[in-house]
């Protein structure tokens, strides 16, 4: 299942696995008519207030890609859950709990922008990827531009036993990690799309 996420609401394809997805592909003739509806529709979907959820159930991955494509700017990130004996590492972000990650540089690998993204938000070093994780797709708006922002996540482990340090010029107050107490909370208060799409990756940290 395939969602893409804007603010508390998300547009859902049922049928299609977000890793199925080619964004470099070349859409096929048989897909224009379908793609050109769903650009039709995608404005009204961003502009409509309703907070409840949207299923598209029969336009092909070729079409969506060629509907996102022409809609969205992409701007690719990577970001990590940093294991620290049970817990999880967490940032506080303009005051919204959150998961340190950025966007990826031009050239640079998912892998490599998750690793220097997570240390320069938290101040943690040493930082090793233990395994690839579901990736979180949601769209904003920026400087009159609809972006979608795909962000690939890790769990990563660390040696690190320095104190963290939260990058303040990034709007990052505080570091906290998270434990079996905490996890629901931090679940309530997050971001829609990391308590949907990584609520059992980070339950399963905190359970161990």
């Amino acid at each position: 299942m395939y969602k893409i996420f804007q603010e508390n609401k998300a547009l859902v394809f049922p049928k299609i696995e977000d890793n199925s997805l080619e964004f470099d592909a070349t859409p096929q003739e048989s897909d224009r008519y379908d793609a050109e509806l769903l650009c039709d529709f995608l404005p009204e979907w961003l502009d409509d207030q309703d907070e409840g959820d949207t299923f598209i159930h029969e336009v092909g991955e070729n079409a969506v890609v060629s509907a996102l494509n022409s809609t969205f700017k992409m701007a690719p990130a990577a970001g990590g859950i940093v294991v620290v004996d049970g817990q999880f590492v967490s940032i506080v972000r303009h005051g919204i709990p959150d998961l340190p990650k950025g966007h990826i540089e031009k050239g640079e690998t998912p892998e490599a922008a998750a690793l220097r993204e997570v240390e320069e938000e938290t101040g943690i070093a040493n930082l090793q990827i233990v395994k690839a994780l579901p990736s979180t797709w949601h769209c904003y708006l920026e400087h009159d531009q609809w972006t979608l922002k795909r962000t690939y996540w890790y769990l990563m482990s660390t040696t690190d036993a320095a104190q963290p340090k939260p990058q303040t010029e990034e709007g990052i107050t505080e570091i906290k990690l998270i434990g079996n107490e905490e996890i629901e909370t931090f679940l309530k208060n997050t971001f829609r799309s990391i308590s949907e799409i990584l609520a059992q990756d980070l339950r399963q940290v905190v359970a161990k």
